[in-house]
């Protein structure tokens, strides 16, 4: 996997900024984006006044039509925004973005019967996988195994299952998501279907749990102190990424700092 980061600051979801209790996802919508367009710069670029414009421009490319998600209304004066998008970036590699800190409710899967994805006490992280045209044998395998991976960061990230994933046809009908059909419908062109996406998941996951060399927290934390894991979201993603809880190891690092002053 590939995590980058172009926060979509402009977007009405990230300026109203309303958070997910507690900072806890309850889990995970994939969505495709149903247009023959698989680059990222499509729907994600930074505004001028960001500190990282000239890095990503470069990465995906400028969208000259100015129809990305960076602005307050998108997609025909609608308001949406998901936490990430997956897609190809200018040279044709397959990235990931967050374009969404993952406290934030985003408006991504509407409303159902039940309620909504969207919101408390039910929300989720959610993110769009862009489409091709459903064709592309290569491209699908490339793509999915990018959400795949980025779903097991996410389940590692927040500690839930992969039972807490679904798809925004699945959102709506459980009641929690209007009525979409991805990204079940492509999955389908390949004979796949959202239970092998989980059980790929849930592969990886048991894989990483069965296989890891583990260290306890109080190693990890002295590590991370005398700088091994990096500093920030570099060691955020890489300890993660090694199958271990960020927050706990972050909570001891915290401890052991603050008794030393």
């Amino acid at each position: 996997m590939i995590l980058k980061e172009c926060m979509l600051i402009k977007n009405a979801c990230y300026i109203h900024n309303k958070k997910i209790t507690n900072g806890k996802p309850t889990g995970i919508v994939v969505h495709s984006t149903g247009a023959n367009n698989k680059t990222l710069k499509r729907y994600v670029q930074p505004v001028s006044s960001q500190p990282y414009y000239n890095e990503v421009i470069v990465d995906l490319g400028k969208n000259i039509y100015s129809n990305h998600w960076n602005n307050y209304y998108v997609e025909n004066n609608r308001s949406c925004c998901v936490h990430a998008f997956i897609g190809v970036n200018a040279t044709g590699k397959i990235e990931t973005y967050q374009t969404l800190p993952f406290d934030i409710c985003c408006w991504g899967c509407a409303s159902g019967s039940k309620g909504s994805y969207n919101y408390n006490p039910s929300a989720r992280i959610q993110f769009e996988i862009c489409e091709d045209n459903l064709n592309d044998r290569i491209y699908f395998d490339a793509v999915f195994n990018e959400a795949i991976e980025f779903c097991v960061y996410l389940c590692k990230l927040f500690e839930f299952g992969a039972d807490k994933i679904c798809s925004h046809r699945e959102a709506y009908l459980t009641g929690y998501g209007n009525n979409h059909g991805d990204c079940d419908h492509w999955l389908k062109r390949f004979g796949k279907n959202m239970d092998w996406f989980r059980s790929q998941v849930k592969s990886q996951l048991n894989e990483e749990n069965n296989t890891h060399n583990r260290k306890s927290i109080e190693e990890l934390a002295q590590e991370t102190i005398d700088g091994k894991w990096g500093n920030g979201t570099v060691r955020k993603n890489a300890l993660i990424s090694a199958g271990y809880n960020y927050s706990k190891v972050q909570k001891r690092v915290n401890e052991i700092l603050y008794s030393n002053k």
